[in-house]
């Protein structure tokens, strides 16, 4: 059905129309559902800015849009020298926080008969809470199948169905294990490489990633102090003779590689994190010079981020083998523990919201009631929709109308803190890990403890903005604290059910570190704040 079909030069004013009336088209097509209107403005309107620039400003241009099977098809076409407008060697850093963010539509480019043609297929969102339904009823079927299995006669169960669910468990086990380790290592280099933006912003952009830094720092801290204070942890060495310094000497030079290849070939995903690190960093100093090797493990990343997207659709298969194959096997029997996590998790993250109000209502003397009181759209909009991009225009709308932050610095800031400003997801991760590796092998000695707080600030970081992107990184902490693999299903379940509170905590809180940074920075209309005060 053709929803959609305008004609003519790309004027400011046309080019504001139409990217408006793709707008609403989107919105028409959602009816009621949760809506993502700003992915597709920004998208086309972005779009037609570059049709125009490369195709000029003389030249009629055709944007039409056809919706069909839960989909909506735009079509732009101009006439012009045949060149990808998608093909861009000097991308900025907010084009790349923009498709990581998923606010970006997938493109397409062709020329046929003298015309660039692009079309950029948007998909209309799924149902509200889908993936925590489809988790609950996967979970309600493995119940099921635990009963019923013993129950079949002949041995059936024991000798074919109840093996057959635990090899296709290990089997989609090793899958998303092999998919996690270069999805981490390309996320990891391509963040630190994108940071050449962030410097070239100045120190602003340094001050921000630093109070980032620093709050990643305070919850790794936090998650050691209390998942100890609840015996999860030993102040003993893991092995007789040895003490905790040796214990985190060891753990220091292990994190080095000996070359390249190994750490791919033993699976040491530390190794791996570690490797990623220092590459990003002398590919950042490198600057332009490796601009092909920067895009190539780019393009590998988005091939790699793309199996992961597929993979996580099997997460509701997934938890019901795992889920079966712990009841059929009787190994269950420390599941209250799995209350710890949670237990764990609040403990932690509620501090790291609090120091982080604490330190803004100190630092610009707003009353806290006022500061909550302009945090509070957004902050619903999270809470409901478990989405800081769905929050993104209110948040927007907080920082730069009501705190009276520069637009530039909120342009800049929102976006990249979406993407690796998750102190209170890398808490959850690690006390996930944390707690289900003490159900298999005990309380932690120091090394390990270390391990966990070290790679959760990291994988939280790297993982992808999809959802079940929590479960995507979880083989890294697994294989780092040496909990089984097994128990994964069990994380996928609490991670889901905690995660669902995550992006209101993490936006909530980015935006306090944006008027922080915006203060010292300067870059604040005081007068705005005064009414505050």
């Amino acid at each position: 059905m053709l929803v959609m079909n305008e004609k003519g030069v790309l004027s400011n004013a046309r080019i504001a129309e139409w990217t408006a009336a793709a707008e609403k088209a989107y919105e028409d097509a959602l009816s009621e559902k949760e809506k993502h209107s700003h992915m597709v403005r920004l998208g086309i309107e972005e779009l037609l800015m570059r049709f125009r620039e490369l195709y000029g400003e003389d030249e009629p241009c055709n944007i039409s849009c056809k919706k069909y099977r839960g989909i909506l098809r735009f079509v732009i076409s101009q006439k012009g020298e045949q060149i990808n407008p998608l093909d861009i060697d000097n991308i900025s850093l907010s084009y790349d926080i923009l498709e990581k963010l998923d606010l970006r539509p997938r493109y397409s480019y062709r020329a046929k008969h003298g015309l660039n043609i692009v079309a950029i297929p948007v998909r209309l969102p799924a149902k509200k809470n889908k993936l925590l339904i489809q988790l609950a009823a996967a979970v309600l079927l493995a119940v099921l199948t635990g009963m019923l299995v013993p129950a079949l006669p002949g041995g059936i169960g024991s000798q074919y169905i109840q093996p057959a669910l635990s090899g296709f468990f290990s089997k989609m086990t090793v899958l998303f294990s092999a998919a996690a380790t270069p999805l981490v290592f390309c996320a990891v280099i391509n963040g630190i490489t994108g940071l050449g933006d962030v410097v070239s912003f100045g120190k602003v952009g340094g001050r921000l990633l630093k109070r980032m830094m620093f709050t990643y720092c305070i919850a790794a801290m936090l998650m050691v102090i209390a998942g100890s204070a609840m015996g999860l942890a030993s102040l003993r060495s893991g092995s007789a003779g040895k003490n905790v310094f040796t214990d985190m000497l060891t753990l220091v030079l292990d994190m080095i590689p000996n070359n390249v290849i190994e750490p791919f070939a033993t699976d040491n995903d530390l190794q791996v994190i570690v490797m990623s690190i220092f590459i990003g960093v002398i590919m950042l100093e490198l600057g332009e010079k490796v601009t092909r090797v920067s895009s190539f493990i780019s393009e590998v990343g988005d091939v790699v981020n793309r199996m992961m997207i597929a993979i996580c659709r099997l997460l509701p298969f997934f938890v019901y083998l795992g889920i079966s194959d712990l009841i059929l096997g009787d190994r269950l029997s420390n599941i209250s523990k799995v209350t710890q996590i949670v237990i764990l998790s609040l403990v932690c993250q509620i501090p790291v919201i609090l120091i982080t109000i604490i330190r803004t209502v100190w630092m610009t003397k707003i009353p806290f009631g006022k500061l909550f009181s302009a945090q509070l759209p957004s902050l619903l909009i999270n809470l409901t929709t478990s989405s800081q991009v769905s929050a993104l225009p209110e948040s927007i709308k907080c920082c730069r109308d009501k705190f009276g932050i520069d637009s530039k610095m909120v342009d800049f800031g929102l976006p990249l803190g979406i993407v690796i400003y998750m102190p209170n997801g890398a808490i959850m991760l690690g006390s996930i890990a944390w707690v289900l590796a003490v159900m298999t092998n005990g309380p932690l000695d120091s090394g390990a403890v270390f391990k966990v707080a070290f790679v959760s600030m990291v994988v939280a970081i790297a993982a992808p903005p999809i959802p079940g992107s929590a479960f995507a990184v979880m083989p890294i902490l697994f294989s780092a604290c040496g909990t089984d693999m097994s128990l994964m299903p069990l994380a996928v379940i609490v991670a889901s059910t905690i995660g669902y509170l995550l992006p209101a905590m993490n936006g909530f809180c980015l935006q306090d570190e944006l008027l922080m940074t915006a203060w010292k920075s300067d870059m604040v209309d005081r007068e705005t704040l005064s009414s505050m005060i």
